[in-house]
């Protein structure tokens, strides 16, 4: 169902397109948006935001050049957007992102996090602002999240929010997944990578800027953390950031980690609408169950389980122990058999062995660009048990040694403005 909002859903729910909007409209008042003046000014401002969640057509089949893994393109968007809002041209971040503008309203397609760390850095330069990353965060609303977003903006409580989002994270990105446990007095999410996340500057605060800023809007509360871990080197000027946060931020780290406090868990959304909740969070779902069941995801779920074995075991284990794994309760992916999964990667022109090699080349140039790991812990965490069979297989991926291509990442930083 795209376009505008079909009548459908307010007759199947009971629920008044006025009615349906009054949430959204009182969060608009919000920091500084002023809400609709009457019900039918809620209602054009609901179909706004609903034509942003959905593409023109009906049925669009997800694209056969979709990225493997990465953020979903509405959610990306948020770049262009802010970049346009500037009165600039956002055709630099388009082809930093590789969508068109068509394309960033496509919820099928995604934009891969350096993609989107390279049009973050790209903003910033078109702005003249290196600081843009942190504005550009707050630009984000439901429409970036799609019903993910309006699911979570209509929920009952941030207990409620926080395991929403968490089930239903893949909608929004499949190559970060978050984690939150309750220790003591403090709520700690844990960010896991999926995939070859780079350790950018830019990515990272407008990462955590983004949940923050979100998660301040939908409650309507000025909540401020205990503490933000970031797996990135600092900014030039780190005092934007902090006064955004209100808490300290330790950079550097290995990885992101969000400290808040549990009390968080217990705030009462005033603007709570169980019908809109109810309606969002089945879209919301529906999509969940047909992006695990397509090829591409399938293929991404296993990209993910390859990538997660290499970084914490040193080895893949056989493709039947990855499909039992994604088999479990609480697997971002659907259960398949290995027999299925050989299906979907020859349905992406691939077999197992290929996709284990593309996995292992972007880990190991990842951790050579981004990190300061010794080559030995490059070598292993690719899979490599000695180093001489890593450099060789560096040189026939780059013509380039180990060496070579760490030095020449650190020149692009260096070069970069920060």
């Amino acid at each position: 169902m795209h376009g505008a909002m079909p009548s459908c859903w307010v007759r199947d729910t009971g629920l008044s397109l006025a009615a349906a909007t009054n949430g959204l409209a009182a969060r608009a008042g919000v920091h500084g948006l002023a809400p609709p003046a009457n019900p039918g000014r809620r209602a054009a401002v609901f179909r706004y935001h609903l034509r942003l969640m959905y593409t023109p057509n009906d049925h669009p089949a997800p694209s056969s050049a979709m990225p493997p893994a990465g953020f979903s393109a509405p959610f990306a968007r948020v770049v262009a957007d802010y970049v346009v809002a500037q009165g600039l041209d956002a055709a630099p971040v388009h082809q930093a992102l590789g969508l068109g503008n068509a394309q960033l309203n496509d919820e099928h397609l995604r934009v891969p996090s350096a993609r989107l760390a390279q049009a973050l850095a790209v903003a910033a330069h078109l702005c003249g602002d290196p600081h843009a990353p942190l504005r550009i965060a707050s630009f984000v609303r439901p429409a970036h999240l799609g019903s993910l977003g309006y699911a979570v903006m209509s929920v009952a409580s941030g207990g409620d929010g926080l395991a929403l989002f968490e089930q239903l994270q893949a909608l929004l990105c499949t190559e970060i997944r978050g984690h939150h446990q309750v220790v003591g007095q403090a709520i700690e999410t844990r960010q896991e990578l999926l995939g070859p996340v780079p350790r950018s500057t830019e990515f990272w605060i407008f990462f955590v800027a983004a949940r923050l800023g979100f998660a301040r809007w939908v409650s309507g509360r000025a909540l401020v953390p205990v503490r933000l871990d970031l797996p990135c080197p600092p900014p030039a000027d780190p005092r934007p950031l902090l006064q955004f946060v209100e808490a300290p931020v330790r950079f550097d780290m290995p990885q992101c980690r969000e400290v808040m406090p549990v009390d968080w868990l217990a705030w009462a959304n005033p603007n709570a609408d169980p019908a809109v909740h109810a309606l969002m969070s089945s879209q919301a779902g529906q999509r969940l169950q047909a992006l695990r069941h397509d090829a591409g995801e399938a293929v991404a779920q296993l990209r993910q389980q390859i990538a997660h074995s290499l970084r914490t075991e040193g080895q893949v284990p056989p493709l039947e122990v990855l499909a039992q794994r994604l088999a479990q309760p609480g697997a971002p992916g659907a259960a398949a058999s290995a027999r299925q999964l050989q299906r979907r990667l020859a349905e992406q022109g691939l077999n197992f062995k290929s996709l284990v090699e593309q996995v292992r080349r972007e880990q190991a140039l990842n951790d050579l660009e981004h990190t300061d790991l010794p080559l030995a812990d490059v070598a292993r965490r690719a899979g490599y048990a000695d180093t001489s069979t890593f450099h060789r297989a560096v040189r026939r991926w780059t013509d380039q040694t180990p060496l070579a291509v760490r030095e020449q990442a650190r020149q692009r930083i260096g070069a970069s403005p920060r």
